[in-house]
């Protein structure tokens, strides 16, 4: 069967999980031919990966790396350059990989993100080219094959700035048990960024982003995970997630500190979670605006900020005026 029939048969199979979306796929970089080339995804994702721990399948980092502010390209190459500084001393052991959820990145940070030997050995790409600003998912190689489905699915009428949601769903091999057949779940990975200012945005975020909850459990999920740019800005964004009965991996985190989980390593309390405001300071307070929301058999632990006090180096340029998060990613029963 041929790629696009197999793309086809399954998009039909799943359009009531998601409404609306527009079918997606993955880059690979070949390097016997030097290019980036479509990579083939299977409606049933071969299992070629094993977990023999389900507290440690993968790990997420997600940042909005800002694509407004001057010298953009050298920025992006500076928040790649950290990206491979953070994640370097961990390709040599076993799973967790890290799947990196990316935000604003501009239509000229393609090349350099196409282009960087990092990126072109070890990771796969949800996109090689978009119109002005979006959302881009890179996917480890070693998790590559447990993919069953990408997809972007826009906002639609919920939307005055195009904004979309990313994503990707894995089918997760779960440790042999003595006693049963062989197991797997499904787990959804979200990307996005939602809409951004008052007025429209604080009517709009709660249908996105309650959009996005449904799609974390739809029928044949068992768990999804949402990350990205939440701009939680107005007092209503506050226990927007509660109210959608997604965990957010932050709170999480301060509950667990005083059992050496702790948010930060060194740091506790709410306002050590702000994301923006910092870099540089403005007339805004700054705030949490980025979060790794949680729902159904997934869970996110250990969670920290990265991109702290990050310039370009040499220089004063802040690398993004948001910190990114990481955390590991975890099943629950």
């Amino acid at each position: 069967m041929s790629f696009s029939a197999t793309l086809s048969r399954f998009m039909a199979s799943t359009s009531m999980r998601l409404p609306n979306a527009t079918p997606s796929t993955l880059y690979r970089f070949d390097a016997s031919k030097r290019s980036w080339s479509l990579e083939r995804i299977e409606t049933e994702a071969s299992v070629s990966v094993s977990f023999s721990d389900p507290d440690a399948l993968f790990s997420i980092v997600s940042w909005n790396v800002d694509f407004a502010a001057p010298f953009v390209l050298r920025r992006f190459q500076s928040a790649l350059s950290h990206l491979e500084k953070l994640l370097s001393p961990h390709l040599d052991s076993p799973p967790p990989s890290t799947i990196i959820l990316l935000q604003e990145v501009h239509s000229s940070c393609f090349q350099p993100l196409l282009s960087n030997a990092f990126i072109r050995e070890f990771y796969q790409v949800t996109d090689i080219a978009r119109h002005s600003y979006s959302t881009v998912t890179l996917v480890p190689r070693t998790l590559a094959s447990l993919i069953s489905f990408v997809s972007r699915v826009p906002f639609t009428s919920n939307t005055k700035m195009h904004r979309d949601c990313l994503y990707v769903d894995f089918d997760i091999p779960l440790p042999p048990h003595p006693d049963s057949e062989p197991k797997k779940i499904r787990l959804r990975i979200a990307n996005t960024h939602l809409e951004s200012l008052n007025g429209f945005g604080d009517t709009a975020r709660p249908k996105q982003l309650g959009a996005i909850a449904k799609l974390l459990t739809a029928s044949g999920i068992d768990g999804g995970l949402v990350a990205g740019d939440m701009n939680s800005i107005s007092p209503s964004d506050l226990d927007l997630p509660e109210r959608l009965d997604l965990t957010d991996a932050w709170l999480v985190g301060l509950q667990n500190t005083d059992s050496n989980q702790g948010v930060d390593e060194t740091e506790t309390g709410e306002s050590e979670g702000h994301t923006w405001g910092y870099q540089p300071r403005c007339e805004f307070p700054p705030r949490r605006l980025d979060k790794i929301l949680t729902k159904g058999k997934i869970g996110a632990t250990g969670i920290q900020r990265v991109g702290v006090g990050l310039k370009v180096e040499g220089t004063d340029i802040w690398v993004s005026d948001h910190y990114g998060l990481a955390a590991k990613i975890i099943v629950q029963s």
